[in-house]
């Protein structure tokens, strides 16, 4: 398969928090009023946003944590809190008052550490999700009615006891659709623009005031009591991802981003002195970069679990001809992928499985040849 000059521009990252919001554990809380009208009468939402615990251990139920979402312990009940024993408790209650609840094992979260919450409902299941994992499910029916209940940020109250929060919370988003567990990984650290069906997005980065804008163009702000501005924010954490390869010849890239880019540091079982890019030709190399696809080869069939920064868009300049290149952190189907001088060639883009197929999803850790028509720029990113 003929090939021309492969380049890549940079890696760019989407999320770029500069502001969270601090509660003191002391009637410091957000609300936003009959938050529940974007969600009522639906059968599908998701609830999701970073915290920041910072309290010790609940050692009576008036220490819990509330998080954020709705409670009136009536009929209209969507919300996260951490309970004794650093665990997690979310519910939906329904407008006949139909009860459903997860709770964690102990030490779900830890202490002063952020973490990446989301709660997911499809009409049949309620999901929560930890840093991007579910962490526990159960079957769960019915709907919230219910159009006039605060959403709160910081604060959940039960009868005449309010679970203040004592720690961190931000970028808190709410859908009116069941976000997929590969959608709570995409958009962990995304600046969200209009994504479908979301109908709340407090990025709680306004840095000053006492209002938190919502970005999701519904214009529920809420109004901020008590919780002061920090620049503690939750930048990218480290995930793991696991590729497997073929013995011989396989195509491979790097997904993420990592701090050693040495290929026998990555790939510490591949045969030394295999790893060749192009560029009118095949060359050795020692490193890899992101966004470029390489040939490297493995003594037998192995499983490599690959740990670093998620990659969540990368710009990649094409030449005229054959291009061998990668993707980025998640799967990736081709016709997602930006190409405003339309220059790739459609039905091009090939992976290597002990030979050459047509491919139409682009799987993190795997390189893919692909044709254009004229140089220049595609953006591969998050769907």
């Amino acid at each position: 398969m003929k090939s021309n000059l492969l380049s890549i521009l940079f890696i760019s990252f989407s999320f770029t928090q500069n502001y969270s919001l601090d509660f003191d554990g002391s009637s410091d809380y957000v609300e936003i009023t009959d938050g529940s009208t974007v969600i009522a009468n639906t059968e599908q939402m998701t609830l999701s946003g970073w915290v920041y615990p910072r309290g010790p251990n609940a050692d009576s139920y008036t220490q819990f944590d509330g998080f954020f979402g709705f409670r009136n312990n009536e009929d209209a009940d969507f919300y996260l809190i951490q309970l004794g024993d650093y665990k997690v408790e979310c519910r939906l209650r329904v407008s006949d008052g139909g009860e459903f609840t997860i709770v964690t094992a102990e030490n779900s979260i830890i202490s002063e550490t952020w973490h990446h919450l989301a709660l997911t409902y499809d009409g049949s299941n309620i999901i929560l999700y930890i840093d991007g994992i579910e962490a526990g499910s159960t079957g769960a029916f019915g709907q919230i009615i219910n159009q006039f209940v605060p959403f709160n940020i910081g604060r959940l109250i039960w009868q005449t006891t309010n679970f203040d929060l004592d720690g961190q919370v931000d970028e808190v988003s709410l859908w009116n659709l069941a976000l997929t567990e590969q959608q709570v990984q995409d958009y962990m650290y995304a600046d969200l623009t209009g994504e479908e069906g979301l109908v709340g997005y407090w990025k709680l980065n306004e840095g000053d005031g006492s209002i938190a804008y919502d970005s999701s163009g519904e214009g529920n702000n809420g109004m901020i009591y008590g919780a002061t501005w920090s620049t503690d924010t939750p930048g990218p954490s480290t995930i793991t991802v696991n590729v497997n390869y073929n013995e011989g010849w396989n195509l491979v890239g790097l997904p993420l981003s990592v701090d050693d880019a040495g290929y026998l540091s990555i790939f510490p079982e591949a045969i030394s002195g295999t790893l060749y890019s192009f560029e009118g030709g095949y060359i050795s190399e020692n490193e890899l970069f992101g966004g470029v696809g390489y040939w490297l080869r493995f003594p037998e069939s192995i499983s490599i679990d690959i740990m670093g920064v998620p990659i969540n868009e990368i710009t990649i300049s094409l030449n005229e001809g054959w291009n061998l290149i990668t993707g980025i952190t998640f799967e990736t189907n081709t016709n997602s992928i930006q190409d405003p001088g339309e220059i790739i060639v459609p039905e091009t883009f090939y992976d290597f499985d002990n030979g050459y197929g047509l491919v139409d999803e682009l799987i993190p850790g795997h390189g893919y040849w692909v044709r254009a028509n004229n140089s220049g720029n595609i953006i591969v990113v998050s769907e």
